[in-house]
């Protein structure tokens, strides 16, 4: 149960490692499928909650996600529907979207320098990548229907992706979260309260410890460097 029966829980999953996460591509809201990793990862965070009860289940639409939410699912034992939300989609990565930072590097030289010189939310426009203005205007509501559309005591898993959760998650709790290029790992599970009346309580950031002992191949070695989302 959440902390209250007043309380409302969101257990929000990054989906588990996709194929382009494995390759080091930055999918934005391109359609890529799980890995055989990223499957396992799926697995494992569901059986993580097997003794948790799960009201209800959501997902973005994309395949990494959704298949993510049904493995989740499946082995949690949660027998219900998962209800796609086009509103969790990955950030839209604009000229870094569908290529890997090598490539970007041999390519396009003068637009990374651009990116790398202004601060993060000016980087994304040089880019033309959603901002994290754009994305909390379908984000934030998404995630609010959601909330409004069960009573308190209610625990809803979400999976959505690295970028948008990081966006929400630092407009909720702050710019401490999830500084720099760090992003939720592949299907790790994320906890937030949502007390009747009152803020929100992150309790449970970016959690691992379920996950096969791997690192996550799309995570960037360099300052300044989006990582594959």
């Amino acid at each position: 149960m959440p902390e209250s029966r007043s309380s409302k829980e969101m257990i929000l999953i990054r989906h588990g490692q996709s194929t382009a996460n494995a390759s080091g591509v930055w999918q934005g809201k391109l359609d890529f499928p799980l890995s055989d990793l990223g499957r396992e990862q799926a697995r494992t965070a569901g059986e993580a909650l097997a003794d948790t009860r799960l009201d209800a289940f959501y997902s973005s639409p994309l395949s990494r996600a959704f298949e993510t939410a049904e493995i989740v699912a499946r082995e949690s034992g949660f027998d219900g529907d998962i209800i796609p939300v086009d509103g969790l989609i990955e950030r839209g990565g604009g000229a870094f979207e569908g290529n890997t930072w090598p490539e970007r590097e041999r390519t396009m030289p003068d637009l990374i320098a651009k990116f790398r010189s202004v601060p993060e939310e000016e980087g994304w426009a040089v880019i033309g990548a959603e901002t994290d203005e754009e994305i909390l205007a379908r984000f934030a509501p998404a995630i609010s229907k959601i909330l409004a559309s069960h009573p308190p005591g209610s625990r809803i898993v979400v999976v959505a992706h690295g970028g948008v959760m990081r966006a929400f998650l630092r407009d909720l709790f702050g710019e401490d979260i999830l500084t720099g290029d760090e992003r939720a790992e592949n299907a790790s599970i994320t906890r937030v309260e949502w007390p009747e009346g009152a803020p929100p309580r992150l309790t449970k950031l970016a959690v691992t410890s379920h996950l096969p002992d791997t690192t996550d191949a799309a995570r960037p070695s360099r300052p300044n460097a989006p990582t594959s989302e």
